[in-house]
């Protein structure tokens, strides 16, 4: 039949090991889960602080894009040269016309010049 001296002394020996593996085991676990919810906690954080960043971008990109909707595009900066053009071919007969105007002044001059002296010189002679 069963030994119960060896069955006790036995029992003695397994249940400890059992018990110290069943703690064990659950600790393990607790201390696992804890990491777990930490990591989840951290995950959660970081997305959250993600989701900020993103919205931050999306913000700063649309303010990009209306800005460069409102700038000129390649047609008005092509336009804008031609009118610059424009204004530069006037620009040079504009100075042609005053020089021109220069020249007749200094003619002008000269002959005033000369019937001033004119008039001067002959009164007394």
């Amino acid at each position: 039949m069963i030994d119960w001296d060896i069955f006790w002394k036995a029992l003695g020996v397994i249940f400890p090991i059992l018990a110290a593996l069943y703690t064990f085991i659950a600790t393990r676990r607790k201390d696992l889960d804890a990491r777990l919810d930490a990591r989840d906690a951290s995950v959660n954080s970081k997305l959250e602080d993600g989701d900020d960043r993103m919205d931050r971008h999306e913000n700063r990109i649309a303010r990009i894009e209306q800005t460069i909707s409102s700038m000129p595009g390649k047609d008005d900066m092509h336009a804008l040269q031609l009118e610059l053009v424009k204004q530069t071919g006037a620009m040079n007969e504009m100075r042609a016309v005053m020089e021109g105007n220069a020249k007749i002044m200094a003619r002008l001059e000269i002959i005033v010049s000369r019937h001033e002296d004119h008039l001067l010189d002959g009164g007394k002679k």
